[in-house]
């Protein structure tokens, strides 16, 4: 009897031995695709999205959650914008080509559409902050243009830290650094009113036409 039993444990040795080495080499395997999978932070991704659009993107400076954008009508009220609204970026870009002075935008990714609203802050005329912090920022025609009346765009936004309070302000800051440096330029430093001063390559213009494009203003307050 004993013989036989020694006879058994040596053929049950080699598949235990098998077993055991077959569940480790599964743990490898699961170890090198947890490891292989790319992980980027939600502050990474943001930057990546706002760079398709703005190129001369250098770093988000902030965001508020919600954004809603609205116009004024030449009756003075002030029209929603339905297909308008998203999280707001404040964005420092490289510096100005003419000056070397700081440049900064205002991004706001349409969660309703595929057209964002970017606007350079060198691109507006004047800023105001009225009731609970609603922003309003007026436009100058272009030259062409019959029109006298500066156009204004309004944003309802939405925030807790930084508040839309300290947003505003930081915008309207912006906004008297990029008059200055307007200032030094003798003009407008290159941008074209209304909201219209990235001009895509044709290439990203292709790129805009599958992931959405810049809102234009232009077109915006021509439904007036």
């Amino acid at each position: 009897m004993p013989p036989k039993t020694l006879r058994k444990a040596r053929r049950q040795n080699p598949q235990s031995s098998q077993a055991a080495a077959i569940q480790a080499s599964d743990y490898d395997t699961e170890a090198v695709e947890a490891a292989s999978i790319p992980t980027r932070t939600p502050a990474e991704i943001n930057f990546t999205v706002i760079r398709r659009y703005v190129p001369s993107l250098e770093s988000i400076i902030c965001y508020a959650p919600s954004a809603q954008l609205y116009t004024m009508q030449p009756t003075g009220t002030w029209e929603k914008e339905s297909g308008v609204e998203g999280t707001l970026f404040i964005c420092q870009l490289t510096p100005s080509p003419v000056t070397g002075g700081g440049r900064h935008c205002i991004v706001v990714l349409n969660r309703k559409g595929l057209e964002n609203l970017i606007v350079e802050s060198g691109e507006i005329q004047h800023v105001e902050i009225g009731a609970d912090s609603f922003l309003m920022l007026g436009f100058k025609p272009r030259a062409s243009s019959h029109e006298d009346d500066m156009k204004v765009l309004g944003l309802f936004i939405q925030a807790e830290s930084p508040s839309k309070e300290e947003i505003c302000q930081i915008i309207k800051g912006h906004w008297e650094e990029a008059v200055m440096e307007r200032s030094l330029a003798g003009g407008n430093d290159g941008i074209t009113n209304l909201g219209d001063g990235f001009i895509p390559s044709r290439a990203e213009e292709e790129d805009q036409k599958v992931m959405g494009r810049r809102l234009s203003l232009s077109e915006l307050f021509g439904k007036q």
